[in-house]
């Protein structure tokens, strides 16, 4: 499997208008980690990096990761060609953390890369993971980035939990759980996000995502 087939994703709704993605509609309406972005893209550039191509290759090593779990939980090869040398040997050090944090935990994934779209919300997302952990239903995001989560993230793992269970209204989320991997020291970083939080979560994106229309609207 390639990058190509991991991203690019259209979310359609009932009515075949297409569906903005979690992510857009929160990187859209919020600013809450702007500065922090506008820092580090003022540290590359000091130090004579370009910014934008950083990111792209921090993106792409990100992806590699995602589709070696995918590959690892499904028993596919991934295709690497479309990757750089630099970025397949640091998405192999966090796919090492994530084997080890398997190892450690004992989880045992369910569902990989679903693809959610919520009518009622308009809007449609990925979930990197379901499984169980210790008996309990769980919905994972993988994160390749050396620092975090921030706020986005937790409500973007909220609002995955909510879009999930109402596509499966039998289902439970016990909690929800944010891992991060190190692309340079292999380490593996748990993060977790209680059902208290996560309802704090799920009331704040419905309130971005009305926002985020009334904005289009104006």
């Amino acid at each position: 499997m390639s990058k190509t087939k991991l991203h690019g994703i259209n979310y359609t709704l009932s009515d075949g208008k297409r569906a903005p993605s979690v992510t857009t509609i929160i990187n859209d309406t919020l600013g809450w980690n702007k500065q922090v972005l506008i820092n580090w893209a003022k540290r590359q550039t000091m130090e004579g990096n370009d910014a934008d191509a950083v990111m792209r290759d921090a993106a792409d090593t990100g992806t590699l990761l995602h589709l070696l779990i995918e590959g690892h939980q499904k028993g596919f090869d991934i295709d690497t060609k479309d990757f750089t040398r630099n970025q397949e040997e640091k998405a192999l050090i966090a796919f090492g953390a994530y084997l080890q944090w398997v190892e450690k935990s004992k989880y045992e994934p369910l569902a990989s890369e679903v693809m959610l779209v919520n009518e009622e919300l308009r809007v449609g997302g990925t979930v990197d993971n379901i499984g169980k952990l210790k008996n309990e239903l769980v919905l994972i995001d993988w994160k390749s980035s050396k620092y975090g989560p921030y706020k986005e993230h937790k409500l973007q793992l909220g609002a995955y939990i909510y879009m999930y269970e109402a596509a499966q209204p039998k289902a439970k989320i016990t909690k929800g759980l944010i891992l991060r991997f190190g692309k340079e020291d292999g380490k593996f970083h748990v993060h977790t996000l209680k059902r208290d939080r996560i309802e704090l979560c799920i009331v704040a994106f419905k309130k971005i995502v009305e926002l985020y229309y009334m904005k289009n609207g104006i």
